[in-house]
């Protein structure tokens, strides 16, 4: 019994080794080389994202192109590396391309049902919103802006959460040093349904060039529909 008590022994000193170094990698840190007043006008990186609809979900890796203040074009690739959907908005406009079917779907975002996790990238243009700076402290604060959003900060300054009027929130986590820009590692955006969208930024670049043509999909030899009658992918 001894024998294997000892033999034990050095196996959980190991969990809670990896235990205590998995908990650490996860608490914000504060960030240095930040500019002042610099602010996200473009991102591109490839991303992992998760949806979450009622007790349905689906995710996949891909990529993602984002120009300041509404502009994205997303898109969700196969194990193999084929396109399987690309999402593509324009302020209230949103395009949802199924190359495989040679079919887009294209209308405005109040076209989309209530419930599904699509609904949720029309959150996009309010995640990204400027928020007002706050002075890095020893505590964590809230305030409340004049449109009625709760924004939550750590004592770092960094916004942790933000919750808006009608029940809709998103959450950002732990945040680097992007070419001057706090930027965090991934953002989980619902709805005031619940529904999710959950994604992880790898290795994002931050106010690097971005061509129009990038965020504008290509429709010529497509079957475009009404963005109502789509149901998924």
């Amino acid at each position: 019994m001894q024998f294997k008590c000892l033999t034990i022994l050095p196996k959980i000193a190991l969990l809670l080794l990896l235990i205590c170094v998995t908990g650490c990698a996860t608490v914000q840190k504060p960030l240095t080389g930040i500019v002042p007043g610099r602010e996200v006008e473009t991102l591109q990186s490839s991303i992992a994202i998760t949806m979450k609809s009622g007790e349905h979900g689906s995710g996949g890796r891909g990529y993602l192109i984002f120009k300041y203040p509404d502009r994205f074009h997303m898109a969700v690739l196969s194990p193999f590396g084929l396109t399987v959907l690309e999402v593509f908005s324009d302020g209230e406009r949103l395009t949802c391309l199924i190359p495989s079917r040679q079919t887009a779907y294209v209308g405005r975002i109040a076209d989309l049902p209530e419930r599904g996790g699509l609904k949720t990238f029309g959150l996009l243009k309010w995640v990204v919103a400027r928020t007002p700076q706050r002075e890095a402290s020893n505590t964590s604060g809230e305030m409340v802006t004049p449109s009625g959003d709760r924004i939550f900060f750590d004592k770092f300054g960094m916004v942790r959460r933000k919750i808006s009027p009608e029940g809709d929130e998103v959450d950002y986590a732990i945040y680097h040093n992007v070419n001057g820009v706090p930027f965090p590692e991934s953002l989980e955006i619902k709805n005031n349904l619940k529904d999710s969208v959950r994604i992880v930024f790898d290795e994002p670049e931050i106010n690097t060039a971005v061509e129009n043509s990038a965020l504008t999909p290509t429709l010529e030899g497509i079957t475009v529909l009404p963005l109502s009658d789509f149901k998924g992918f």
